[in-house]
């Protein structure tokens, strides 16, 4: 079995998925006071420079 390329649309949204989740796990993390203020920010920097996996 050979997999199929996703779409231009498709890894869109996957990367759309998979910042959302961060950004989630990211603020939770913050909100429980597992990491700092500037821990948050730095890494909601890198979340939104991240690209997901090319599929």
């Amino acid at each position: 079995m050979t997999k199929q390329a996703a779409t231009p649309e498709e890894q869109t949204k996957r990367e759309l998925g998979g910042r959302l989740w961060l950004a989630y796990y990211n603020q939770i993390l913050y909100e429980r006071g597992v990491i700092t203020e500037r821990e948050r920010n730095k890494m909601a920097l890198k979340i939104n420079r991240w690209r997901g996996p090319s599929m």
